[in-house]
């Protein structure tokens, strides 16, 4: 998908690399084409990723390849008329900037990122790990609400209430991160403006996901289970009214991100509730969750390997306010919002 001239010397082709370098080229239009070709060109790549890696192939299931490839298919016949015609500036365009970054290295020109090129390869990496998985994770979770609203309103179980609305929260959830993962556009509000620097950063957050959270419980016991039993049947339905109540506040935390949603990043400050009461509602309320659920079920290596999970999610929130401090915007947002966890307290 790049560009390419005749060496007048032989038959073959050679890469003509100079719509990837820094100086502008005079026609617009024509700059516009090539950026959309190096975004066709990386996003084809990653199809071809998601299609044959080892990972892949044992992680999604048939559907979401599908959705993968259409997306892509839609996007190779509708952003043209994007890159046409509205302003597209080469200095935001991820997958351009990470393509000037390849081809310098392959032509020797440096051996170190710019800034903005790194920020385009880093969400490059961000966007093929997260964006396969929470299409996955948003279609299991769709296919499992027509399951339960099919049984719920044929009378088949009546009490399906709380799988329901519990599958229902993240649907939501997951459909509104994927969004967030597949589109970047100035028009959304979601540019990327930096991504996380920091190897441990990049570790407390990757732990929590498919496969490395299914390789950590190996050897860290997990008892937390979103359809506990507890003591009899009056505590069940009062402590699933609770989690609920906790689930809502952090499909709410998502629903305020909107299409800025997606790990590692920072695509401009939200302040809007629950984002206006403390600094991390989807932390604290998800982690509520597992522990109310481990209730039933407590004892000290559950405890500790719960523990461990709640300090793992500790740790996401200090490294992500650590890199999203280097924005005026969120120390003007810590001022305003001075509680990371609870309210009056810490």
């Amino acid at each position: 998908m790049l560009c390419f001239e005749r060496n007048s010397n032989s038959k073959h082709f050679i890469i003509n690399s100079a719509f990837l370098t820094k100086m502008p080229l005079k026609e617009p239009t024509t700059r516009k084409i090539q950026l959309y070709l190096a975004s066709v060109l990386i996003y084809g790549l990653g199809i071809v990723l998601f299609q044959y890696l080892p990972y892949y192939q044992k992680t999604l299931n048939n559907h979401t390849q599908d959705i993968l490839f259409y997306l892509f298919l839609t996007y190779l016949l509708l952003a043209p008329l994007y890159y046409l015609f509205f302003t597209t500036r080469y200095s935001t365009n991820k997958p351009y900037l990470f393509l000037r970054w390849l081809i310098n290295i392959f032509r020797k020109r440096k051996l170190r990122f710019e800034p903005e090129e790194k920020v385009a390869l880093l969400f490059i990496l961000v966007k093929l790990f997260y964006l396969p998985l929470m299409i996955n994770f948003g279609y299991n979770n769709f296919n499992s609400l027509q399951n339960f609203l099919q049984a719920y309103f044929s009378g088949q179980n009546t009490l399906a209430w709380y799988p329901l609305i519990f599958t229902l929260m993240f649907t939501i959830d997951t459909v509104i991160f994927a969004f967030g993962y597949a589109f970047e556009f100035k028009f959304l509000n979601n540019v990327v403006k930096s991504v996380e620097p920091t190897l441990f950063g990049w570790i407390v957050a990757l732990i929590c996901y498919p496969p490395f959270n299914s390789w950590v419980g190996r050897y860290i016991p997990w008892g937390a289970d979103d359809y506990a039993q507890f003591w009899n049947p009056a505590w069940t339905l009062i402590m699933r009214i609770i989690i609920v109540l906790l689930l809502i506040i952090y499909v709410w935390a998502t629903i305020a991100l909107g299409a800025k949603s997606s790990n590692l990043t920072n695509r401009g400050i939200v302040s809007r509730f629950p984002y206006s009461i403390i600094r991390h509602p989807a932390y604290v309320s998800k982690n509520l969750i597992w522990w109310l659920t481990l209730l039933p079920v407590l004892n000290w290596p559950f405890a500790l390997g719960m523990l461990f999970w709640t300090v793992i999610y500790y740790f996401r929130a200090f490294t992500e306010e650590e890199h999203l401090s280097q924005d005026p915007e969120y120390l003007e947002y810590k001022k305003k919002v001075r509680w990371r966890f609870i309210p009056f307290i810490y």
